[in-house]
């Protein structure tokens, strides 16, 4: 069975599996899509700029697996 740490994300504390803690980006597919523009939130995908507010708003972390907008970077 998996171990359940805590530590600090986003300015609160939450619980993670320690075997996922630090792996979103690798198994989210916003990080392999050109339209994930982080970094400039008003050029940034509409999808991921709600799912990052409601992250923020819950303190949960939400990896994206399907999207009907995914465009493959080059």
């Amino acid at each position: 069975m998996n171990k359940i740490i805590q530590y600090k994300h986003h300015g609160r504390i939450v619980s993670v599996r320690d075997d996922l803690k630090g792996t979103h980006r690798q198994n989210c597919l916003c990080h392999q899509c050109k339209r994930f523009k982080p970094e400039s939130r008003e050029n940034n995908c509409r999808i991921a700029n709600l799912l990052y507010s409601v992250d923020v708003m819950c303190g949960i972390t939400t990896p994206v697996f399907e999207c009907p907008k995914f465009k493959e970077k080059n």
